[in-house]
């Protein structure tokens, strides 16, 4: 299974989702999409940028203290950006690889079926990349 046929599936799979990014946090560039409707590249690059921040950046850094108590070194494997347009769910891919999901979901969505997907999507391209 392709990236693109891996963040479709998880689109499709999940309601009320609109867009799924695939995005290298090193570099903050969004690397494949799935989305209904039109994105344009500013709005990819800002979810990248987002996602670097939340789980890299000052956002992860400042939360550290809260979620990390036992390491607090450990980087964040997932962040919420939450109103009541939508859901912006952040997920990092495990171990080392710079890579993780956007995914922007509907406000109502359930966000712990929305991190398990997203977990599931990205072994499965971690997987077939190897």
């Amino acid at each position: 299974m392709s990236v693109t046929d891996a963040l479709d599936a998880m689109r499709s799979e999940l309601s009320g989702c609109s867009l799924v990014a695939y995005t290298d946090l090193s570099s903050a560039l969004v690397l494949s999409a799935s989305t209904i409707g039109q994105h344009g590249q500013e709005e990819l690059d800002a979810l990248s940028n987002a996602a670097k921040l939340a789980l890299t950046g000052v956002v992860s850094e400042g939360a550290s203290a809260v979620w990390a108590a036992s390491d607090p070194e450990a980087p964040a494997e997932t962040a919420m950006f939450l109103t009541s347009a939508e859901a912006r769910v952040f997920i990092r891919s495990p171990g080392e690889a710079p890579e993780a999901l956007v995914c922007v979901c509907a406000p109502d969505s359930d966000l712990n079926v929305v991190v398990d997907c997203g977990r599931t999507t990205l072994a499965r391209i971690l997987g077939e990349s190897e």
